[in-house]
């Protein structure tokens, strides 16, 4: 979610200073400027009308569910054999961290293994550390990772937990989603660990074998259900794991607490050189320019700079500084959604000639490194991280993306997890950061 000013009124407040109180803080608005008043942000710009309605309300706490049963399914595809034929009985002590989660709750515990068409209801735990439950020799059936069919039953006050890497096959992801949206749940989290793994790895595209690994892997428990018990196990995870010596543990509850209700705004620009340095040589940063009928200068939460006419160039945003290739971890490229704001139709467009290079989080400091077409006119643009976009750190570091090592990451592990969070958010929920900034030629 962003803060706006009316474009006409801030253009106003250009002219002379002595307007200054008009473009202090007011409402919050999706958009790069701050509102004066009630009345300024309900004018007539198409700038306050395209940038999106007000952030939901928050709604009063609902109490929990009274929990009536747990369904543990224990994900029973060929991926998973490397934990259990992993050194140090890594299976078992997260059979047995498992138990210790569940041991507190005073209601049935069923054990299904998932991944075919219907799940198969098993004895115990135990019955996952024979070899053939993962690689389907009888008494267990071959099964792929067909893992909405976990919560195609749920139950109204069902704790449901999933013992899974995640990797599921890649047209299998939404359903995945649906499925949990349409069980209801109350709360939604998710806990990883980092375990030994020894044995084959799949594609999840295609679920074929593309070749061994004795490394690490992430194991994860994804958690649904009535919101106490679904908290218990996110508060008690480290402790279970930690308690058969299986760490780091990471946990989060989706949507992801922010701490704040407002976005994360870009307060830096830098002029990049050629190598990814900052080079203030490059132009000039900050300063008041001419964007078609609009005068702005660097107000509030944007950002001005003016670069040499005919050559492209690139710029780095960012909240607290920008960070190189070895700091922080990087999101997936083009995850920050660029518009341009049309003066004279007074409306936001979609961008040319402007492109993510590189996004980066690192606790609360987003950088963005963005390149600008060689030729460009000067222009105001906007760059927004959509609400289901801002993550826990842990998700973009046991994330792989394109040709990144899989060892210790999970690939697909992102868009499961933002999709997830998606789902649990309001339409209108605030955007996680933005970077807005106008750029001109010298």
């Amino acid at each position: 979610m962003l803060q706006y000013t009316s474009l006409r009124q801030c253009a106003a407040w250009l002219v002379g200073l002595a307007l200054l109180a008009g473009c202090q803080p007011g409402p919050q608005q999706p958009g790069c400027w701050k509102s004066p008043s009630p009345d300024a942000a309900s004018s007539d710009t198409a700038a306050n009308a395209d940038a999106g309605p007000p952030a939901d309300q928050e709604s009063d706490p609902r109490e929990s569910t009274e929990l009536s049963r747990i369904v543990i399914g224990l994900d029973g595809s060929g991926s998973l054999l490397g934990h259990l034929q992993a050194e140090d009985n890594v299976w078992i002590r997260t059979l047995q961290a498992l138990q210790l989660l569940t041991a507190s709750q005073p209601v049935k515990t069923m054990v299904t293994r998932v991944g075919g068409p219907v799940l198969q209801p098993i004895s115990s735990l135990q019955a996952s550390t024979d070899p053939c439950f993962f690689t389907g020799c009888a008494p267990f059936s071959p099964v792929s990772s067909n893992l909405p069919a976990l919560w195609r039953q749920a139950r109204p006050g069902q704790l449901t937990i999933l013992v899974s890497d995640l990797e599921t096959d890649a047209s299998l992801t939404g359903a995945l989603v649906q499925a949990i949206a349409r069980s209801e749940p109350e709360d939604v989290g998710v806990v990883a660990i980092q375990a030994p793994f020894n044995g084959p790895v799949f594609d999840p595209f295609t679920g074929k074998a593309v070749g061994a690994m004795n490394g690490n892997r992430p194991l994860y428990l994804l958690v649904t259900g009535p919101r106490d018990p679904v908290e218990k196990i996110l508060r008690d995870g480290a402790g279970a794991f930690g308690q058969v010596h299986l760490q780091p543990v990471y946990s989060s509850l989706l949507p992801v607490e922010t701490g704040s209700e407002k976005p994360i705004y870009a307060q830096q620009l830098q002029l990049l050189d050629d190598n990814g340095q900052p080079d203030p040589q490059q132009g000039v940063v900050g300063g008041r320019l001419a964007v078609g009928s609009l005068n702005i200068v660097p107000i509030d939460n944007v950002l001005t700079v003016q670069v040499e006419p005919g050559q492209s160039r690139q710029l780095a945003l960012s909240v607290q500084g920008v960070l190189g290739d070895n700091q922080g971890v990087a999101y997936p490229p083009g995850q920050l959604i660029l518009e341009r704001y049309n003066p004279e139709e007074e409306n936001w467009q979609a961008t040319q000639g402007v492109t993510v290079q590189d996004l980066r989080l690192q606790n609360s400091n987003f950088s963005a490194t963005v390149s600008l077409d060689a030729g460009l006119p000067a222009a105001l643009v906007r760059a927004l991280l959509p609400a289901h976009r801002g993550v826990a750190d842990w998700w973009l570091a046991l994330s792989a993306n394109g040709h990144d090592p899989i060892e210790g990451r999970t690939k697909g592990l992102y868009g499961l997890l933002t999709s997830l969070q998606a789902s649990r958010q309001g339409p209108n929920a605030p955007s996680a950061a933005a970077f807005c900034f106008a750029h001109s030629p010298t």
